[in-house]
This record gives structure tokens, sequence and C-alpha cells, in this order.
């Protein structure tokens, strides 16, 4: 992912402040599910990524 979601610069901040390691075993699997969650967004429009910045 180039660039962050507010969602996972959100996670990635909470990230940087766990101070357990079950606090960060969390955070990381809410990460991995938002990752999974934009790709499968992107997989079922992939058009709409291509278009970005393109005028009709």
């Amino acid at each position: 992912m180039a660039s962050y979601s507010r969602t996972m610069d959100f996670l990635h901040q909470k990230l940087l402040q766990a101070r357990t390691k079950d606090q960060e075993d969390k955070i990381v699997n809410w990460m991995l599910a938002e990752a999974q969650l934009k790709q499968a967004a992107e997989k079922n429009n992939p058009k709409s990524s291509l278009d970005t910045g393109k005028t009709k």
C-alpha cells in the first residue's frame, strides 16, 4: 500500500503506543484486516483506482 488510509494511520499511531505484546498483536491483526478490506475493495472495483486523476 503506497498510501495509508486514515484508519491505517490511526492504527499505526496506536501500535507505536502499545505497551504489551498482546496489544501489539491485536493492533497488527486490525491492520491486516484493514489491508485485506482495501485489497478486496480494489479487486472488486479496479477501474476506480485506474481512473483516479482522469477527467471525463
